[in-house]
C-alpha cells in the first residue's frame, strides 16, 4: 500500500512539475509578446505625439500667417482674399504676383497633405492601440487563468505532501518496529552462527580425520589384497606351436582391438594381474585378426619354453575393459624397450591400440598434460585422477643424485607431481601401478635385439638344422639315417632272463 501511494506522489509531482512548466513557458511568451506589443504601443504613442506637435506648428505657423496678413477664416478664404490684395497692389498680376500666388497656394496644399497624412496616421494608430489593448487584455486573462490553474495544482500538491507525510510517518513507524525486531533477529541468528561454526569446525576435523583414516585403510587393503580380478579377460581356444599362433574366446562384440597384448597364465594360477602372480605368467600374445563376434587369431610372441602355453589357459590385460574406455594416469618418465630415449610415444600407442585413454600424464620434462594433449597446471589433478581412473601407472622419477642443476629441478618437480597424483589415486581407490609391472600385466613384449644377462634372451636359436622361420620352434630334430641307437631313445630295451641257465659258469655246490 505505501509504494502505491509513493508511486501516487511521484506521478502527482511529475503532472505538477509538467504543468508549472508548461505554464511557465506559456506566461514567458504571453509575457514577452506583451512587452513586444507596449514597445510597439510606445512607438506609436510617440508618433502620435510627433504627429500632434507638428500639426500643432502647422496650425501656430497659419495662425501667425493670418495674423500676419490681418485676416481670418479659413485657409481658403485667407489665400482668396490675400490674392485680391496682392491683385490690386501689383497691378496686373506680374510674375512676382503669380509666384508669390503659387507659393501660398503650394505651402497651403502642403499644410493640408500634412494635416490629412498626421490625422491617417493618427487614426491608425488609435487603430493598432486599440487591437494592442485588446490582446493585451487577453493575454492578462490568459495569465490569469494560468495563475488559477497553478494555484490550484499548488494547493492539491499541498495537499498530496500532507498526506504523503502522515503516511510516511506512519511507514516511519512501522519501519522502527520492523528494525527493532531485526536487532532482536540479527543477535540470535549471530549466535546460532557462532554455534553451526563450531559444529561446523567440528564436523570439518571428523570428516578431515575420517578422510585420513579412508586413505591410510585403502592403501593397507591394496597392500593387502593386491591387484585382484574376479576372473581372467577371456581364455585361449586353440593354439598352433607351428605356426606360433592362437585363437581367444574375444572378439568384435567384446570391443577387442587389433593390437592389443594380453598375458597368458597358468589354469592354477594364484590369481591374474597381481604383484605375486607374476610367476603363473607364461607367455604373451599380441591379437592380429578379429574372426567373429566372440573370436579372435593372435600371435604368440612371448613364452616359457619349460611351459609353454596351451588350450584353456587364462589371458588378462589391465588395458582390456569389454565396453568400456579404461582411463589411466601417468606420472614419470617411460623408457621400456632397452634402447635409449623416452619410449613415451610407443606407450601412448599401446593405450591407444588397446582403446584406452591417459587422462592426465607427466611428461619427462614435469609438465602435466591432457588427453588430447593440453596443458594443465598442478590444480587440476584431483579433477583429472578421479573414481573413473582405473590405473596410475609410475615411472622413473629421476637420479636423486645429479649434478645438472636444471635436470633436478625437473626430478623434484616429476616427484612432488606424483605425490599429489597417488594423494589423488589413494582417495579415489585408484591402483597404482609401476611401470614394469604395468607393462608385464597388458602383455607387453620387448622389439629390442640387444641381449642383457639379466634378461630373457629375445630370440629362439635352434639346433641342428635350419628353421623354416623366425623364432620358429626347435620340434623333433632326430637324424633320419641309420643309427647305432646306443644313445637313441628309440633303441631296444635290454632283454630280461627267464630263469633258465646252462650252469656251466654257476659255483659247485658242496657235497653232501
Amino acid at each position: 500500500m505505501a509504494s502505491k501511494d509513493n508511486k501516487s506522489l511521484i506521478i502527482w509531482h511529475a503532472i505538477f512539475a509538467l504543468l508549472a512548466v508548461g505554464m511557465g513557458v506559456a506566461w514567458y511568451f504571453t509575457w514577452n509578446h506583451t512587452a513586444d506589443l507596449q514597445q510597439r504601443l510606445d512607438a506609436s504613442t510617440k508618433a502620435d505625439a510627433g504627429a500632434k506637435s507638428e500639426i500643432q506648428n502647422l496650425q501656430t505657423e497659419v495662425t501667425t500667417l493670418k495674423e500676419l496678413i490681418g485676416r481670418t477664416g479659413t485657409a481658403d478664404e485667407v489665400v482668396a482674399a490675400t490674392r485680391d490684395i496682392i491683385t490690386r497692389n501689383a497691378g496686373d498680376g506680374s510674375a512676382s504676383t503669380l509666384g508669390l500666388d503659387e507659393g501660398l497656394v503650394k505651402a497651403a496644399l502642403d499644410r493640408d497633405a500634412n494635416s490629412s497624412t498626421s490625422a491617417e496616421r493618427l487614426i491608425h494608430l488609435n487603430t493598432k492601440i486599440a487591437e494592442l489593448t485588446k490582446l493585451i487584455e487577453a493575454q492578462t486573462g490568459a495569465g490569469k487563468a494560468v495563475k488559477a490553474t497553478l494555484d490550484q495544482k499548488d494547493q492539491e500538491l499541498r495537499d498530496k505532501e500532507r498526506l504523503h507525510g502522515e503516511q510516511l510517518a506512519q511507514r516511519r513507524m512501522q519501519f522502527d518496529e520492523i528494525s527493532t525486531q531485526l536487532v532482536d533477529v540479527q543477535a540470535r541468528f549471530s549466535n546460532s552462527r557462532d554455534v553451526v561454526e563450531r559444529e561446523k569446525t567440528a564436523l570439518n576435523d571428523e570428516i578431515f580425520n575420517q578422510q585420513v583414516s579412508l586413505k591410510t585403510l585403502r592403501k593397507e587393503k591394496m597392500l593387502t589384497e593386491d591387484l585382484k580380478f574376479e576372473r581372467p579377460d577371456g581364455s585361449l581356444l586353440f593354439v598352433d606351436q607351428n605356426a606360433q599362433l592362437c585363437t581367444i574366446d574375444l572378439g568384435v562384440r567384446d570391443d577387442l582391438r587389433i593390437g592389443t597384448t594380453f598375458s597368458v597364465y597358468a589354469r592354477n594360477n594364484s590369481g591374474v594381474g597381481r604383484r605375486q602372480s607374476d610367476k603363473d605368467i607364461k607367455g604373451k600374445i599380441e591379437i592380429v585378426e578379429l574372426l567373429g563376434a566372440h573370436l579372435a587369431k593372435a600371435r604368440i610372441v612371448e613364452e616359457k619354453q619349460s611351459d609353454p602355453i596351451a588350450s584353456g589357459d587364462p589371458i588378462y590385460s589391465p588395458l582390456f575393459w569389454p565396453g568400456q574406455s579404461l582411463q589411466i594416469a601417468v606420472v614419470g618418465m617411460l623408457e621400456f624397450d632397452g634402447n635409449p630415449g623416452s619410449d613415451r610415444v610407443e606407450f601412448n600407442q599401446i593405450v591407444e591400440m588397446a582403446g584406452a585413454e591417459i587422462v592426465i600424464q607427466v611428461d619427462d620434462q614435469g609438465k602435466v598434460q591432457g588427453k588430447n594433449g593440453e596443458e594443465l597446471s598442478r590444480n587440476d589433478v584431483p579433477s583429472k585422477v578421479t573414481s573413473a581412473t582405473r590405473f596410475l601407472v609410475v615411472g622413473d622419477l629421476g637420479s636423486e643424485t645429479t649434478v645438472d642443476t636444471a635436470q633436478k629441478e625437473i626430478y623434484n618437480r616429476i616427484r612432488g607431481l606424483k605425490v599429489d597424483m597417488e594423494d589423488a589415486a589413494n582417495s579415489n581407490g585408484v591402483y597404482v601401478l609401476p611401470l614394469d609391472s604395468f607393462l608385464e600385466y597388458i602383455g607387453y613384449s620387448s622389439k629390442r635385439l640387444v641381449f642383457t644377462p639379466t634378461k630373457p634372451f629375445p630370440g629362439v636359436l635352434t639346433n641342428g638344422a635350419k628353421s623354416p622361420r623366425v623364432n620358429g620352434r626347435i620340434g623333433s630334430r632326430e637324424s633320419s639315417a641309420s643309427i647305432s641307437g646306443a644313445f637313441s631313445a628309440r633303441r631296444q630295451k635290454p632283454s630280461v632272463s627267464m630263469g633258465q641257465t646252462s650252469k656251466l659258469y654257476s659255483a659247485p655246490r658242496p657235497e653232501e
